[in-house]
């Protein structure tokens, strides 16, 4: 036996290792395989073969080997490019020869095969046949590279009939320019040529499906090399190994990428080419091959972590990346470009690389995005530099191996691979079980390939096709199915027993997982169930066991097993329970509880789950049986041990349930014998009369074709039959020859219809109508109709039938509860007998002839067959508003006679009756008066009706006078008012009868008539007359006419806002008081007229007429105020009867007393005072005065002047004494004044007097004279040192303002230099238009505004700032009709030309230039670096402070002589303070600065002036000049040495340091020596050199003379009104200014150069000295300069300290400043705050933009000159506004706001000015939420409409705008042509072309 098993099994090993192989001599390359034909094409060096699939045989091969011997190329220079970046094992074993043929692409194309191959000449292509290779088409083109080193990756679409092909360039031998790096390719028409759309030209110059490299240089050096190629949808990839970067900046050498590109044609490849890398976890970044599996959707790689080969620590693994995966990868890296702008594109070896840039919206783009063929905007390409997600690898490798191959192979629920090594090993795997690999050794080296065929039936018939480097292997995936038994096959490496199937399989096919672990120790896989007891289980069962016995006993007993039961193989539902060892092969287990299966019988598979390996194992087959589902007596009883047909019920019960039903001796079938051949559905059929009922009967047995006609019902007597109205036969899905009968019978008698009492149940029969007319009848019927009405003829009787028959009271009779009664009435759920009960009636009180609604409030009404009465009077129910609660009924005519009763209800003829407790009562209203009987014609008058039971029923009362109804405006029990409506004019002096009706039928009549008479008559009230009044109002109107007492309601409507009744009225005469104009919210302007209509209302007759407003008399007061008493008070006065007023309609008061006029003129009053002084409170005891003297008051309507007082005798003493006093006073203060202003002069001149001297210099030595005698032969002027030394407000200099019109240019030019801004430039016109085309413009447009909106809108188009200033400066005089566009740009334009009158009126002006003054003092006073210019030692701005650094200094006061150019006899000497850290420029440059101050000079340059230092060698013999001569001579020994070198060689050695003796009688006695900033005495630091300062000469203290020589070219400005004098007296001139006011030219050009002030010091030529070789003050060489750090001193004083010291020098004028801006600016009557308060915007504009615009751009208001550290200053107190004023709101909506969001000095400027900013805001706020708050929608009513000033503008401002509008032709015709029919302003826009296109434009 043990030898026969032996033998066995290596019979078996021999089988299975038993493969079919061919030999071949060249080395094999590739190979496809075709499964239509079953063939494979086979390439090797210099040969093709075609091969039989199924036995390998050869079927036809070509040789292609080359006639000629080509050796262009050496093998050497091709190996060496791929051999140093990265090792390819599948093409290491080739060892070609110089005339070998190799194989680059072998493709299978609609049963061909694509052939491309390669010399050492390039390579071409051919198509030929799968099976005899016959050439078919031929392509001469170069493909493919000439190298096999070098691979080319290609595919065919299935999407069209295309060639996508990458290739990898030999850079020797590849011509780039011939063979592109990707390329698309026809295989039909033009054979592999490139696609191309241009026809024409060739497809080589004009291909636009192709992609190369850059540049030939990165073709040679770029290591690029294209590993597999696949398509998804219309998208390309191909994997790549390949440089890092072009610049091989990154640490690895090369990388794996993945690239895309779409495959739609129209467009080049790079259009859409994206790529980004590609790793396998983290330690495998180098692809090696991979496969893309269609089935799956997801490509699987073989990585390497090294790119040499066999190196020590190589290793694979394996990583799948699904395609979603791989396209949500694309899709984030496009995305990260094109839609966040975020990085760089990359691929420098393609394209440039630029900057990503956001154009595209997300919704734009989706995973398969591909650019639009005319989208022009596209950025492409796109590369990634985040790799795609590295996921965890599926299997690693260890071994110092290369793998070379990987395969697919797709399972069920599993996915198996295939690798091979270059050692001739595959190993085989399934991912789900990756621990377990196989591995197959084959004799050859080198696996070059791995395919699985003939799997299109099932995995277990596929073959596995090897290809080596020299064979071509053919062997089955599966060999197991030979293996009969469990133990052969157990015994078999790659075989698996399948225990559910009972087969012998191999791993991957097996439906359980168990192979996993088949060597497993504690199970046997062998084993399996012999039996299980019982097999059939009913699911209704509680206490079956099963028992279950094993063929072979289990190893283990102590282990847990379960009971596996598989209800649904489909849905996989698996259940468990625990299993219980009897003994070594028996186990018992209970079946599972099962609910919500709709099947009858379930087919269950058990299985034995051991729960320590989580095993399944041993199937067994059970049946469950469901018996409530099954439908025939049959089926269930052939399941008799588990079911049982009940005959009661009619349905299958299971055997527990029959236990509990032999209580109740139900009967069973048990048989099928037993079963009844046909049955109904259900036991118990009762039918109710007047109800449709649908009967199932089911029949057992039933043959194939059953069909029945009808279906009857009829008595045991046969008296009556119903017939079914539809009949149908359904078979069981379930159960064979089981059918069911449904029949639909309608239970409606008909007129034949026996009576039939139906007093108890009547039994039925059912038969069956077959259709060969035979009856069926079905015995046992059970069927029994009833009606419910007959049987319960009360409430009682009904409830208490059988709850089976479905009765239910309801509408007061018992119905069956599924009959719908015709009422729609709903019946109450609770059936109980209830009675019904009244609570509630409304009204009580009724009109005798009916038509009222009576509501009847309860419960439990039915109002089925209700009748209702009130007091024995019928009631109409409303079934309509009527419900069980509620009861609504409408009486009837009760007759003539009153009466009184109560309510009955009675409820059917079988219901109840009830009475109600409260009484109800029919009665007639009555009328007892009725006012007023006279009414107009028009209407309006208020009737009223007293009576009594005037609201009797429902209230609805209407009143007619005559047959005109009334309108009723209040109702009660005795009184009822209405309005009278218009009546004809029939009816005049006509008595009409008044009649009332009471809820639509009751009717009343009057005993009295009413009277309708004519309207009244008006005189001169009407549309032609006016009247008028002061706008105080209260004049008298008076209106005459007639019958105005027929009126009642009488008022007078104001401007439809107020109404005024009568002052005084009659028959006759109306008079009313007018209203002020300030009630009617009229403007009340002192010129002001207005005319406002007026309506008389007399009831409803109006008429309207007019009044105007005038402006109120002037009435002066009396001069003097105090009048003495005199018998005759003139008061004059200025239109005191422009309304007609006379003496009678003018009072005047003197105290309580009047002052009688006698004469009124309208200038004058003159009235007769009381002789008596009037007393203080009137007889009402009303004050009348409360002064000395009674006043005098004269009253106009409304208008109360008080205009002096009245003195009496007896006051006269007391006004003397008072004016005494008063004199007294004002002479006291007037001495006080005149002292306090002589101690201010005198403090004044001492002042002056110490900054004459300066520190350290007293008086008396200053009067003498520093040189002798002879020294000082010419006249010095001694010059008091400026103001600006000591920053006083009082004595500020005057404020440089320019003019209004330069003002606007130079804002224009800083607005426009703007480097955010763009402006569009266009040719300059070849001629000026003429002044009759600008006239012509400007009559255009002002007279068009919806031209001038067009316009205004084709300027926003094109986003050009000047031609928008352009049009608005054009419309400078209408600025109004830009407010409407609410544009941001329009906005600050409006700002800048209305902003300057409100700047200087309230005084603002004056405070910049006071904050310019103090800091310009505050950063002058201390240390500039001369070089950056920008950096100080005092500033505001962090950015521009000396850093980190404290400078040695001190201030100095030096004495200057001033030498003028070409004017021998004029010198000055000034004084000037000046920094011992001063380098020479910043000395000559602070002293012209101060010259220029006294007198003006043209062409004053810094570096053109020489700057001297004075020394005398001499001993003075005086005291006068031993200060100065010691002063003078302490120079350093330095300096000193290089005199005495200089006088001893008699030569100069310093080019730049002249020391001489003057040969100036005045300078005879004097050594000077030239100080520059740059000389040979320069301090040298490492390779840097130090600028000279005057420290470095050694002046650290006060009084060093020196002697400034201007240049030639500076010449001085003349004054007329100045003259010079021997004397030399110079008095100082006041800043000028070449913009101030004083200019007279009145037309506005725009500036073309900076508006530098004309007499401006030049900038210092130190600027331009090199940075990096000079220094000042900073450390200018960074880090170079390391040993300068002797020359600073530790930071005493840190930054933020000097911060805050520069802002303490102007914190109070800052102050003043910001309140002013908000308080006066704002409260000023100019036209730019008006704008504000009326348009919200402009505050944000004017206080966020125009402010920090000014505070940045200083020049557009003074002419000041500007340094860098003042500007950077000013830039933080701008943005203290532009923090402050701007929100979040404003940023996004303001267009501004966008254009300076990227501010530096926010931080800054938040640091120093917090509590300014806090402030700002304040004021900012309040005034924002005041404007919010005021009404919004109110029109823009200010008469201001633009600028006040008049000027004109440049002719070419007009001309650029004529040519703009000119350009657009026809969009301005066809816009003038819509506007309106009328024709004129379109002819004058063609006159404006015609005459711009006379000038010479096009």
């Amino acid at each position: 036996m043990n030898i026969h098993i032996i033998l066995l099994l290596l019979f078996d090993s021999i089988n299975f290792l038993r493969t079919i192989h061919v030999d071949f001599p060249n080395p094999l390359q590739r190979f496809v395989y075709d499964d239509l034909t079953n063939t494979i094409v086979l390439a090797s060096v210099n040969h093709i073969y075609s091969l039989n699939a199924s036995d390998l045989t050869t079927l036809s091969q070509i040789n292609l080997l080359p006639h000629e011997n080509d050796n262009q190329c050496l093998l050497t220079n091709k190996t060496s490019h791929s051999a140093v970046n990265y090792y390819f094992p599948t093409i290491s074993y080739l060892s070609p020869s110089l005339n070998g043929t190799y194989n680059q692409l072998l493709l299978l194309f609609n049963q061909t095969v694509l052939i491309c191959s390669t010399t050492n000449r390039g390579g071409s292509c051919q198509l030929r046949s799968l099976t005899n290779l016959d050439l078919l088409k031929n392509s001469s083109q170069r493909l493919v590279s000439s190298s096999p080193f070098y691979p080319s990756i290609g595919f065919v679409s299935e999407n069209n009939p295309f060639l996508y092909l990458a290739n990898t360039y030999d850079p020797l031998c590849d011509p780039f320019y011939e063979i592109p790096t990707i390329s698309g390719r026809l295989l039909t028409d033009d054979f592999l040529s490139i696609i191309n759309f241009n026809s024409g030209q060739s497809a080589l110059q004009q291909s636009t499906y192709t992609l190369r490299l850059l540049n030939t240089r990165l073709i040679k050096d770029f290591f690029l090399s294209y590993i597999y190629g696949f398509e998804h949808g219309n998208i390309s990839y191909f994997l790549t190994i390949q440089q890092s970067d072009v610049s091989h900046t990154r640490p690895a050498k090369v990388q794996t990428k993945i690239l895309r590109f779409c495959q739609p044609v129209k467009q080049s490849i790079i259009k859409s080419y994206v790529e980004m890398p590609i790793a396998c976890g983290h330690h495998y970044p180098y692809l090696v091959t991979g496969k893309f599996s269609k089935e799956t959707e997801t490509f699987y790689g073989i990585f390497r972590n090294t790119t040499l080969a066999n190196s020590s620590n190589t290793a694979h693994a394996v990583c799948a990346y699904s395609i979603d995966s791989i396209r949500e990868a694309f899709f984030q890296t496009i995305k990260h470009c094109i839609v966040d702008g975020k990085g760089y594109r990359g691929l420098g070896f393609i394209s440039p690389d630029t900057r990503c840039v956001s154009n595209k919206n997300l919704n734009e783009i989706n995973h398969d995005y591909c650019p639009d063929n005319d989208d022009s905007f596209s950025q492409y390409p796109i590369g990634g530099h985040r790799s795609l997600e590295q996921i965890q690898p599926i299997i690693e490798f260890n071994d110092k191996i290369n793998m070379t191959a990987i395969e697919i192979v797709p399972l069920e629920k599993d996915v198996m691979i295939l690798l091979g090594d270059d050692q001739g090993t595959v190993y085989t795997f399934q991912t789900s079980n990756k621990n377990q690999v196989q591995k197959d050794n084959y004799p050859s080296s080198v696996i070059i390939d791995l395919k699985i065929i003939n799997k299109s039936l099932s995995v277990r018939n596929a073959n596995l096709l090897v290809l080596t480097n020299n064979q071509v292997i053919k062997q089955k995936l599966s060999t197991c199915e030979q293996y009969a038994t469990c133990d052969q096959c157990s015994k078999i490496d790659r075989c698996h027993w399948c225990s559910r199937e009972k087969r012998c399989a191999s791993s991957f096919e097996c439906v359980d997982k168990n192979y996993r672990y088949e060597r497993n120790s504690e199970i046997n896989t062998c084993t399996s169930i012999e039996r299980v007891s019982p097999d059939t289980i009913s699911l209704h069962a509680s206490d079956i066991q099963l028992e279950i016995v094993l063929n072979i006993p289990l190893q283990s007993n102590l282990d847990e097993y379960q009971c596996q039961f598989e209800i649904d193989e489909q849905k996989g539902l698996i259940v468990s329970t625990n299993a219980v060892l009897l003994d070594e092969k028996t186990l018992k287990c209970f079946p599972p509880t099962l609910s919500n299966l709709n099947q009858s019988v379930y087919h269950v598979v058990l299985s034995l789950h051991h729960v320590k390996t989580n095993l399944s194992f041993a199937y067994a087959k059970l049946l469950f049986v469901n018996c409530s589902n099954i439908f025939s007596c049959s089926s269930c009883t052939k399941y008799s041990n588990q079911c049982v047909w009940n005959l009661h019920s009619v349905s299958c019960i299971s055997n527990e349930t029959k236990r509990s039903l032999l209580l109740h001796r139900k009967r069973f079938v048990y048989n099928s014998s037993q079963c009844p051949a046909i049955y109904l559905q259900q036991s118990i059929n009762r039918l109710a009369l007047n109800d449709d009922k649908t009967l199932v009967v089911h029949i057992e047995q039933c043959p194939e074709q059953f069909h029945i006609e009808t279906c009857r019902l009829n008595d045991y007597r046969k008296r009556f039959v119903f017939t079914s109205v539809s009949t149908s036969v359904t078979r069981s899905a379930n159960e064979d020859q089981l059918c069911f009968v449904q029949c639909a019978f309608q239970m409606k008698p008909s007129d034949t219809f026996p009576q039939i009492s139906f007093h108890r149940p009547l039994n039925l029969d059912l038969s069956l109508e077959l259709t060969n007319r035979t009856f069926m009848s079905i015995p046992r019927s059970h069927l029994v109709m009833y009606n419910c009405e007959r049987m319960g003829l009360n409430c009682t009787s009904c409830l208490q039938l059988d709850p089976s028959f479905g009765c239910v009271w309801c509408n007061n009779m018992c119905m069956f509860k599924t009959e719908t009664p015709q009422q729609q009435m709903t019946c109450q759920h609770v059936q109980e007998c209830v009675v019904p009960v009244m609570e509630d009636i409304e009204p009580l009180l009724l009109p005798m002839n009916g038509g009222t609604l009576v509501t009847i409030k309860g419960r439990h009404f039915d109002l089925f067959n209700l009748t209702i009465e009130l007091a024995d009077v019928p009631c109409q129910l409303i079934e309509e508003e009527s419900s069980d609660t509620k009861i609504v009924c409408q009486s009837a005519d009760a007759g003539g006679i009153s009466r009184t009763g109560s309510v009955q209800l009675k409820f059917g003829q079988h219901g109840p009756k009830i009475e109600s407790r409260q009484i109800v009562a029919f009665i007639n209203p009555t009328i007892t008066s009725i006012e007023p009987l006279v009414g107009i014609e028009s209407g309006g008058t208020l009737l009223t009706i007293v009576g009594d039971n005037l609201t009797l029923g429902n209230s609805h009362i209407a009143v007619y006078i005559g047959t005109r109804p009334c309108q009723l405006l209040s109702i009660s029990r005795t009184k009822i008012q209405c309005e009278t409506g218009s009546f004809s004019s029939l009816m005049l002096n006509e008595q009409q009868e008044v009649r009332l009706i009471f809820d639509r039928q009751t009717k009343l009549n009057s005993e009295r008539f009413f009277t309708i008479v004519p309207n009244p008559i008006l005189r001169s009230f009407d549309s032609y007359h006016q009247y008028q009044s002061f706008i105080s109002g209260g004049h008298q109107l008076v209106i005459e006419g007639e019958n105005f007492r027929t009126a009642q309601n009488i008022r007078l409507e104001f401007k439809r806002i107020i109404f005024v009744s009568p002052l005084f009225s009659n028959k006759t005469h109306l008079i009313f008081l007018t209203p002020s104009i300030q009630e009617l919210h009229l403007n009340d302007e002192s010129d002001y007229q207005q005319e406002i209509e007026i309506i008389l209302h007399l009831d409803h007759f109006n008429r309207t007429s007019s009044l105007i407003y005038i402006s109120d008399p002037i009435i002066y007061e009396l001069e003097p105020i105090l009048q003495t008493y005199t018998n005759e008070l003139i008061i004059h006065g200025a239109n005191l009867t422009a309304i007609g007023h006379t003496k009678d309609n003018v009072n005047v008061h003197i105290g309580c007393d009047l002052c009688t006029i006698v004469y009124l003129q309208t200038d004058r009053i003159i009235c007769q005072p009381p002789e008596y002084r009037p007393a203080k409170y009137s007889k009402t005891n009303q004050l009348c005065y409360d002064s000395e003297h009674p006043w005098i008051i004269v009253t106009i309507d409304n208008i109360h002047a008080h205009v002096g007082y009245m003195i009496y005798p007896k006051k006269i003493v007391i006004l003397g004494i008072i004016s005494g006093c008063l004199l007294t006073m004002l002479a006291i203060i007037l001495i006080i004044l005149i002292v306090v202003c002589i101690r201010i002069r005198c403090s004044q001149r001492k002042s002056r007097r110490r900054y004459l001297y300066g520190p350290g210099i007293t008086g008396l030595k200053n009067e003498k004279e520093p040189y002798r005698d002879d020294l000082l032969r010419k006249s010095y002027q001694k010059l008091p040192i400026l103001e600006s030394i000591v920053p006083d407000s009082s004595v500020i200099p005057t404020v440089p303002l320019r003019s209004y019109i330069n003002y606007l240019q130079v804002c224009y030019f800083c607005y426009f230099n703007d480097p955010v801004s763009s402006v569009i430039s266009y040719d300059t016109p070849k001629a000026n238009l003429k002044h009759d085309s600008i006239n012509q413009f400007q009559l255009l447009i002002e007279n068009n505004d919806a031209l001038l909106e067009y316009f205004y809108k084709l300027i926003l188009k094109s986003k050009n700032k000047k031609f928008l200033s352009d049009l608005i400066l054009t419309q400078r005089y209408h600025l109004k009709k830009f407010l409407q566009f609410k544009n941001d740009y329009l906005f600050f334009n409006i700002c800048i030309l209305t902003g300057y009158d409100g700047l200087v009126i309230n005084q603002i002006t004056s405070l910049i230039f006071q904050l310019y003054y103090q800091l310009k003092y505050k950063i002058c006073s201390g240390p500039i670096d001369a070089l950056e210019q920008t950096c100080s030692y005092y500033s505001l701005n962090n950015q521009t402070i000396l850093h980190d650094q404290s400078i040695i200094f001190n201030s100095i006061q030096l004495i200057v002589h001033i030498d003028y150019p070409n004017q021998s006899n004029d010198f000055l000497v000034l004084h000037v303070t000046c920094l011992s850290c001063d380098t020479i420029s910043q000395v000559k440059q602070k002293i012209l600065t101060q010259l220029n101050s006294y007198r003006k000079f043209q062409l004053l340059s810094v570096s053109d002036s020489q700057l001297y230092l004075l020394t005398n060698t001499k001993s003075c013999s005086t005291s006068s000049c031993s200060s100065s001569s010691t002063s003078s001579s302490n120079v350093p020994l330095a300096k000193k040495s290089l005199l005495t070198q200089f006088f001893s060689n008699q030569k100069n050695k310093y080019s730049t340091t002249i020391t001489t003796t003057s040969n100036d009688s005045s300078y005879r006695d004097s050594i000077v020596l030239q100080l520059n900033d740059i000389d040979n005495t320069n301090e040298q630091i490492n390779h840097y050199r130090k600028l000279n300062t005057l420290q470095h000469y050694g002046i650290m203290t006060d009084g060093y003379e020196f002697k400034l020589v201007l240049s030639d070219r500076a010449k001085l400005i003349s004054y007329t009104n100045q003259t010079i004098s021997s004397k030399r007296t110079l008095n100082r001139n006041p800043l000028d200014c070449q913009y101030c006011s004083t200019d007279h030219e009145k037309t506005f050009s725009y500036l073309t150069a900076s508006p530098i002030p004309s007499h401006s010091i030049a900038i210092s030529s130190s600027v331009d000295i090199d940075r990096t070789h000079y220094f000042h003050l900073l450390n200018h060489t960074y880090e170079e300069i390391g040993e300068s750090g002797h020359l600073l001193m530790t930071n005493n004083q840190s930054e933020t300290y000097r911060l805050f010291e520069t802002k303490s020098c102007i914190h109070s004028v800052l102050i003043n400043l910001i309140e002013t801006l908000f308080t006066n600016f704002l409260h000023s009557d100019n036209y730019l705050s008006e704008l504000i308060e009326q348009y919200a915007h402009f505050l944000h504009i004017f206080y966020g933009h125009f402010i920090p615009f000014l505070l940045q751009n200083l020049n557009c208001l003074f002419d000041l000159p500007m340094d860098k550290c003042l500007n950077s200053s000013f830039d933080i107190l701008a943005t203290i506004f532009q923090i402050a004023c701007s929100s979040q709101i404003n940023e996004q909506h303001c267009s501004l706001c966008h254009e300076s969001t990227n501010n530096l000095n926010i931080q800054n400027c938040t640091l120093l000015f917090a509590d300014e900013i806090q402030r700002v805001r304040l004021h900012y706020s309040n005034v924002e939420r005041r404007l919010n708050n005021r009404n919004s929608t109110s029109e823009y009513s200010s008469t201001n409409t633009g600028v006040n000033k008049t000027f004109d503008l440049e002719p070419a401002i007009t001309n650029h705008l004529i040519e703009y509008l000119c350009s657009h032709v026809e969009e301005v015709t066809e816009m003038l042509k819509s506007q309106s029919t009328d024709n004129k302003s379109l002819i004058l826009f063609f006159n404006l072309v015609q005459m711009y296109r006379s000038t010479g434009r096009t």
